[in-house]
């Protein structure tokens, strides 16, 4: 598909804009890939940033894949991943644990109807409770695989926006991406527990 193709664009946002559950962008009617990275920039329906440019330029084309769905372990956003990480140690435990739970319901939909699941964090997500759920959210409890750009040096799926020599290269075949150390989950519906 020519690098010309119209462009469709939409985003969900919290009413007070500070959220922003998912974004979309497409080129055909063929299914979009879901993307999870780690938290949302200010990119929306109609503004792309460059990791939405880049994004399109490394799915675009692919067999199958008419567009992407954008979505984020964590739904603050936060241009700076710094900024996330001093807003959610501010947040109480309970407000957090919602907060979480309402993205993990909100990731289950759009992880079933994706064709592939790609996860493209780099190391910003920390191995954890809230990073199990997401890739249980993501994978349907495992039973779908997660694919990645590529990896890191320590085996983290790279973000689209790396650079020098981890810059992932136009047209390169995602690779099937499973976490370092697997850890049991509970189903991502359930509440998070102390």
């Amino acid at each position: 598909m020519s690098g010309d193709a119209i462009l469709r664009g939409s985003a969900e946002f919290s009413t007070c804009g500070q959220h922003r559950y998912r974004l979309d962008r497409w080129w055909s009617d063929e299914p979009r890939a879901l993307v999870c990275m780690r938290n949302p920039s200010t990119a929306g329906a109609d503004k792309n940033d460059p990791t939405i440019c880049r994004l399109r330029a490394l799915l675009q084309g692919r067999p199958g894949i008419g567009g992407f769905t954008v979505v984020n372990a964590d739904d603050r956003i936060a241009t700076d991943p710094r900024d996330l990480d001093v807003w959610l140690a501010g947040q109480d435990v309970t407000t957090m644990k919602v907060m979480r739970q309402a993205n993990l319901v909100r990731l289950l939909p759009l992880a079933k109807a994706a064709p592939v699941r790609i996860v493209a964090w780099g190391n910003l997500l920390a191995p954890g409770l809230h990073a199990d759920r997401v890739i249980a959210a993501l994978s349907l409890g495992g039973a779908h695989p997660l694919h990645a750009f590529a990896l890191t040096g320590d085996g983290a799926p790279i973000h689209p926006l790396a650079r020098g020599r981890s810059r992932v290269p136009l047209g390169m075949p995602l690779i099937e991406w499973r976490p370092a150390v697997a850890r049991p989950t509970a189903p991502a519906t359930e509440q998070e527990e102390g």
